[in-house]
C-alpha cells in the first residue's frame, strides 16, 4: 500500500517537472523570437500632412544674367522644429548646394550663388524638421545670356594677332641683316684682293721668266769664198 502511494507521488512529481520544463522551453523560444523580430522592424517616421509648417524659396535678382551673382532666400515658418534637413533638386549650375541634403538650424537663410549657364530652372525644395514633419516648395530661376559672364564653353578662345609660333624681335632682325651685309661685303673684298694678288703674282712671274732667259747669240758672219 505504501509502495503504491510512493509510486503515485513520484509520478506526480515527474509530470510536474515535465510541465515546468515544457513551459520554460516555450517561454524561452518566444523570448528569443521576439528579440530577433523587434530590431528588424523599421522605425516609423512621423510625417504629418504638408502645411504643419511651410517653407518659401526666392531668388533676387530673378531673372539674372549668366555669370552674375544672385541671392537665394530660404525661410521656414515658426510651426516647424529646428534644425531642418533640406533637399534641393533642379537647381542651376553654380547654385546647387555643396551637400545633399544639407541641414540648417536657422528659420531664415540667405545664400549667394552665380549661375553659369543660361536657361529656365524649376528649383524644387523638400524640407523635414526635427519632429519629422515635411514641407515642400518650388520656384523658377531664369538665367539669361546677357553680358554678365560666360554662358557656355567658358574659358574658350579669343581673337588676337599672334599665330602661336616663334616670333623674332625686330631689333634682332635688324642686327642679323646688318651682319649679313657686312659678311657679304667682306667676302666680296676678300675675293677682289685674291684676284688682284693673282694678277700681280702672274705679272711678276712673267717678268722673272723674261729676265732669266739667256741672251740671243748673233748669227755668224758670212765671208766671201776665197
Amino acid at each position: 500500500m505504501f509502495g503504491t502511494a510512493d509510486e503515485r507521488a513520484r509520478r506526480h512529481r515527474s509530470v510536474l517537472a515535465t510541465v515546468l520544463i515544457v513551459l520554460l522551453v516555450v517561454g524561452s523560444a518566444f523570448g528569443i523570437l521576439g528579440a530577433s523580430v523587434a530590431p528588424a522592424r523599421a522605425p516609423t517616421t512621423r510625417l504629418a500632412a504638408e502645411g504643419t509648417f511651410t517653407v518659401s524659396l526666392s531668388f533676387s535678382p530673378n531673372p539674372v544674367p549668366a555669370g552674375t551673382q544672385t541671392q537665394i532666400s530660404l525661410s521656414f515658418t515658426s510651426g516647424g522644429s529646428s534644425p531642418f534637413t533640406v533637399w534641393v533638386n533642379g537647381s542651376a549650375p553654380g547654385c546647387a548646394p555643396p551637400t545633399q541634403p544639407f541641414t540648417t538650424p536657422n528659420y531664415t537663410n540667405n545664400f549667394p550663388c552665380t549661375p553659369s549657364s543660361s536657361g529656365s530652372y524649376n528649383v524644387h525644395l523638400d524640407a523635414i524638421d526635427s519632429s519629422g514633419y515635411k514641407a515642400s516648395t518650388s520656384n523658377t530661376l531664369t538665367v539669361s545670356t546677357g553680358g554678365g559672364g560666360c554662358t557656355s564653353n567658358c574659358g574658350g578662345s579669343g581673337s588676337g594677332n599672334s599665330t602661336g609660333g616663334f616670333a623674332i624681335p625686330d631689333s634682332l632682325v635688324a642686327t642679323m641683316f646688318m651682319f649679313v651685309m657686312i659678311f657679304f661685303a667682306g667676302l666680296f673684298a676678300l675675293a677682289g684682293g685674291v684676284i688682284a694678288m693673282a694678277v700681280l703674282i702672274s705679272r711678276r712671274l712673267r717678268q722673272l721668266t723674261e729676265a732669266m732667259k739667256p741672251p740671243e747669240q748673233a748669227p755668224p758672219e758670212s765671208k766671201p769664198p776665197s
